[in-house]
Formats: C-alpha cells, sequence, structure tokens
C-alpha cells in the first residue's frame, strides 16, 4: 500500500536539480537491500529521506542505457549492476562521486539504432505516403502510442510528441522512455525521414502502458482522455480481455478510432482496425485466420529508430498513420466512417494512405478535404444572428400585417348590425302590430 500511494505524488515530484556532469552522483544497484529487492521508493529514502522524491530519480535516469542494456522504465524494478543517477544533495557512503563509467551510458539521451535503415524503405516506396502531402500531411492530429514509452529527443520527431502519461508507475511523463518499438512506431506514424513517416504533421501521445490487461485498458483510456483520436496499442496486451474490450468500445464512442496489432485478438467494430502484416512481396507475413483483420500493412521485421519493431506493430504504425490523414483530410468524419473510408480505397486489403486522402467521400458523407473551404467560426455566427434578426422582425410586423384583416372584419360586422337595427326600424314605420292605437297612414286627396 506504501507503495502504491507513494507511486501517487510522483505525479507532482518536483524536477532534479543534477549537479555538472564532473560532480554526478550515482549509485550501483545491489541485488536486494535488507533481505528485499531494490526499487526507486527505497533508494529515495535511504539517500533523499523522503520516498516521495522517487519520482526525481525516474526522471534523472529515464531512457538512459544501462550496462546490460536495458533501461529503467519501472520505479519498482530495479537491476542488480545499474547504475543510477541522483540528486546532487543525495547523501549516503554507497553513493559515487564523478563521471559515471562508461558501460552506465549517457545521460543526455538514449542509444539510438540506424535513423533510416534500408530495410524501412521499400515500405515507404510501395505506399508512398509523401504524395498525399499535397493534400494533408496529419496536422492537428493526435495519435496516441501505446507502448513502453517514446524518444521523444529524436530528431525525426522533433516538436512533434507531448509528454504522455506513465501509467505503469502510477505517474510521470512517457516521451523519455527510450523504448525502441515505441520509438519505431512513432516514427512509423510521424516521422518526416525520407524512408519512413505516413503523418509528419501528426502528434505524437506517448502512454507507457503494461501488457497485462487493466495497465492497456487504463493506457487507452489515459490517451482519449489526452485528446487522441487515433490510438494505437504497441502493448502486448490482450484485446480479448473484458477491460480492454470496454476500452475500446469507450474510446470509440467517444470518436476515437483504434488501430490493433492482428495478434492483440480483438473483436471486429466499427471504429476499430485489425492489421496484419505483410513482406515486400505483398503477401501476407502470417497465415491470418480471414475473420482476424480488416487491412494488411508493410511489417517485416525491421530495427527503426531507436530500436527493433516487428510483424504486426509495425503494419499497424502504418496503418494509424494513414488513419491520422483521413482525420485531418476529412475532419468531420466520425470514426466509423473514417474506418470505412480507409478499408474501401486499400487495394486487396493493403492499406493506401494516398488513395485514401484523395478519393472521394461515398455521396452524402463528409466533404472531399481537396475542395472544401475552411470552416469560419465568424460566418456561422454571423448566420446564426442573422436569422435570429429575421425571426425578430417577423414577430413584430406580425400584429401589424394582422391589422387590417382584422379592421375590415370588424367593419363588416359594424355594418351588418347597423343594416339589421335600420330594417327594424323601417318596419315598425311600416307596421306595428304590437300597437292597438297604431292606424296605417291614408294617402290621397287632401292628405299629406
Amino acid at each position: 500500500m506504501a507503495a502504491v500511494l507513494s507511486a501517487g505524488t510522483l505525479w507532482f515530484a518536483t524536477p532534479a536539480q543534477a549537479a555538472p556532469p564532473e560532480n554526478q552522483l550515482y549509485y550501483t544497484v545491489t541485488a536486494s537491500y535488507q533481505s528485499a529487492p531494490e526499487n526507486l521508493w527505497e533508494v529515495a529514502t535511504r539517500f533523499l529521506g523522503d520516498a516521495n522524491r522517487a519520482g526525481e530519480i525516474l526522471d534523472l535516469n529515464s531512457g538512459r542505457v544501462q550496462p546490460d542494456g536495458d533501461r529503467l522504465a519501472e520505479p519498482g524494478r530495479l537491476a542488480a549492476g545499474w547504475q543510477l543517477l541522483l540528486p546532487w544533495d543525495a547523501v549516503g557512503a554507497e553513493l559515487h562521486s564523478g563521471p559515471l563509467p562508461a558501460s552506465a551510458g549517457s545521460s543526455s539521451g538514449c542509444a539510438r539504432g540506424a535513423d533510416a535503415p534500408a530495410e524501412a524503405s521499400w515500405a515507404q516506396t510501395l505506399l508512398t505516403p509523401s504524395r498525399a502531402w499535397a493534400v494533408t500531411n496529419g496536422a492537428g492530429v493526435k495519435v496516441a502510442v501505446l507502448a513502453a514509452g517514446v524518444d521523444g529527443s529524436a530528431a525525426e520527431l522533433a516538436g512533434r510528441v507531448a509528454a504522455g502519461a506513465d501509467v505503469v508507475a502510477g505517474a510521470g511523463r512517457a516521451d523519455n522512455g527510450c523504448d525502441g518499438a515505441g520509438t519505431a512506431m512513432a516514427g512509423i506514424v510521424a516521422g518526416d525521414d525520407d524512408t519512413f513517416g505516413v503523418a509528419p504533421g501528426a502528434r505524437i501521445v506517448p502512454v507507457r502502458a503494461g501488457t497485462e490487461p487493466r495497465s492497456a485498458a487504463t493506457g487507452i483510456s489515459v490517451a482519449v482522455a489526452a485528446g487522441a483520436r487515433v490510438v494505437l496499442l504497441g502493448v502486448g496486451a490482450d484485446a480479448s480481455d473484458a477491460d480492454v474490450r470496454a476500452a475500446i468500445s469507450d474510446a470509440i464512442s467517444r470518436d476515437v478510432v483504434v488501430v490493433l496489432p492482428a495478434w492483440a485478438k480483438g473483436e471486429a467494430a466499427d471504429g476499430l482496425l485489425r492489421v496484419g502484416a505483410v513482406g515486400a512481396d505483398k503477401q501476407p507475413a502470417f497465415p491470418y485466420a480471414a475473420d482476424s483483420i480488416e487491412v494488411l500493412a508493410p511489417g517485416v521485421s525491421v530495427a527503426s529508430i531507436g530500436g527493433a519493431v516487428s510483424g504486426d506493430e509495425y503494419a499497424a504504425a502504418y496503418v494509424a498513420g494513414t488513419v491520422a490523414l483521413v482525420r485531418a483530410a476529412h475532419p468531420g468524419l466520425r470514426a466509423a466512417e473514417v474506418t470505412r473510408q480507409v478499408l474501401s480505397t486499400a487495394t486487396d486489403r493493403l492499406v493506401s494512405p494516398v488513395a485514401a486522402v484523395t478519393t472521394a467521400l461515398p455521396a452524402g458523407v463528409g466533404v472531399n478535404a481537396a475542395t472544401a473551404k475552411p470552416a469560419s467560426g465568424l460566418g456561422t455566427l454571423s448566420r446564426v444572428l442573422l436569422w435570429i434578426a429575421v425571426a425578430l422582425g417577423v414577430l413584430l410586423l406580425l400584429p401589424f400585417v394582422l391589422q387590417r384583416p382584422a379592421r375590415l372584419a370588424s367593419g363588416l360586422i359594424a355594418r351588418r348590425l347597423a343594416l339589421r337595427r335600420a330594417q327594424r326600424a323601417r318596419a315598425r314605420l311600416t307596421t306595428d302590430r304590437d300597437d292597438p292605437f297604431w292606424e296605417a297612414p291614408v294617402s290621397g286627396p287632401g292628405r299629406s
């Protein structure tokens, strides 16, 4: 319970004030401390006197390559031999001062793989997404990448990676995790290199989530709350799990398109795209069941920016980038309509970024981005005010318009009543059977 409560404080941890490199303080993790595996909360308590400062240690070390080639991503998982940078005010006999051993990796960034591997270029040549950029490059669309983090400092992603969120730790950011797979998928979605990148104008929202279903479900919910309009599930979670399935359904109901690798075993739904991989020969890389996927994309194993990503994950990233292009080109489309546009423009189920944004929408569905005029909030307000003015004018003029017919009707009734009174008076002058003394006038000579 103490560990869980302490994890929550990582959201509010004060940024660490690191000392200059020549005076760095660092600690070498041991197999155990007081007969228990080490963790950041225990390290913070021992050397900083406050378990809540574990977030500072996490910030200083996230993404650094450790001697065993791994990286710190979870505050509760440390490996013996790791070198942990500590804040300048840490105190303890086990601490070392000075430059980190070379094997501990650099604290200034992540170990990087080939930035533009030759293995990825065939996929870019096959799909030619750059031909769609005359219409849109995905600007304004947030794509959440659920993985073990994304290297936001990668040159190909500079300025397009949000801080994100760390669901595994319960707090913190996810743009400093340097995860190879997560960074590679983000690069495929929004990289601006000639050999990879489908929607370079899109913004990546990294979400560090685990493979455990509840963690993945929480990651999806966090991505939706962060404003993502596309969610790419890159963690190895089972999408058929009730929690994950509910999170996906909720995301779609909130107008978010969800993209899954085929291995995630998601159930078919409007607003969801299940993706399989093809090789350079355009043939499926695996024997997919007919009802397990909707669309295919390049997906052989490659080493992309920051590390390795393989098969269905790679393919799903290409589809997520294509969805970002469609969402930017046709912002009025709902999630289900976006997925239909992607599927209807695919060739033999192979996704086509270019066709997805240049093919006219079906009659009655949205507008074509190439001919649509930018929406004007001022114009909309003017039209509303105009209709209000017209309605008020009608209400004001209506009494005057109806006044003349009322007067005519009133005059006609009055004239009829007067005529009837005159007729009765005339009748009394000529005959009045009710008066016994009445005599009819005599006419003739001498009578006037």
